[in-house]
């Protein structure tokens, strides 16, 4: 049974650990120690070093020496080819999403970007980021496509820092698209559902590839 509840506790560390990620809570080249998260999770080192090794194989860590395990910095052609993917994937979840809405989940939508908006003006920039992630994914569970949400949620665990340190640092407006894709969905505009996504990504991309350049700049 001491096993059983070792082998349950690693993997709820190694499920906090990747929503940190995805959210944004962890910013790239932010360095992470096993027993930093183990204070900070009330929990003994062994299950975290047990998590923090399944996130090295996943590659959402590395490990740049035995005592220096970090968020990655994506490379400027991993990000682009994972822009590229979601490009197309959230793209596709948009569309399929305007195509099966109903009433409830425009209200769900809505109210995830009436929260974002409220952090982006009280300057909390955090759970602004958090609430841009949680609108990304809620139109894969709206689209009932549970095999392409679990896709999404394997590139959010790589593009995740990278898009909330980009967003604090720049602290720029994320819901002018998602307003657009609640209008389409309202529509049940699959086209301009998409096409808004798409555009969303798109609009960043510059951006992102600037933040990039900060740390490959100091290295």
């Amino acid at each position: 049974m001491d096993q059983i509840s070792q082998v349950s506790l690693g993997d709820a560390i190694y499920q906090r650990v990747c929503q940190d990620l995805v959210g944004g809570k962890l910013r790239p080249n932010e360095k992470v120690t096993i027993r930093g998260l183990a204070a900070a999770l009330g929990t003994s080192s062994t299950p975290v070093r047990d998590a923090v090794q399944r996130l090295l194989r996943d590659e959402a860590l590395e490990q740049r020496s035995v005592r220096d395990v970090r968020v990655p910095v994506l490379t400027l052609t991993k990000y682009l080819e994972i822009a590229s993917i979601r490009r197309e994937l959230e793209g596709f979840a948009a569309g399929r999403a305007a195509e099966v809405v109903e009433p409830k989940d425009i209200a769900r939508l809505k109210r995830i970007v009436n929260k974002n908006e409220t952090a982006a003006r009280a300057g909390r920039w955090p759970q602004a980021v958090q609430y841009n992630q949680q609108f990304h994914f809620a139109l894969a569970e709206i689209a009932d496509m549970p095999i392409l949400l679990g896709i999404l949620g394997g590139l959010w665990l790589r593009m995740g820092p990278l898009i909330a340190g980009y967003y604090a640092h720049e602290k720029i407006a994320l819901v002018q698209h998602h307003q657009a894709i609640i209008v389409a969905c309202e529509n049940r505009d699959p086209v301009a559902a998409a096409a808004e996504m798409r555009a969303d990504i798109d609009d960043s991309k510059e951006g992102i590839i600037r933040y990039i350049e900060t740390f490959t700049d100091k290295e």
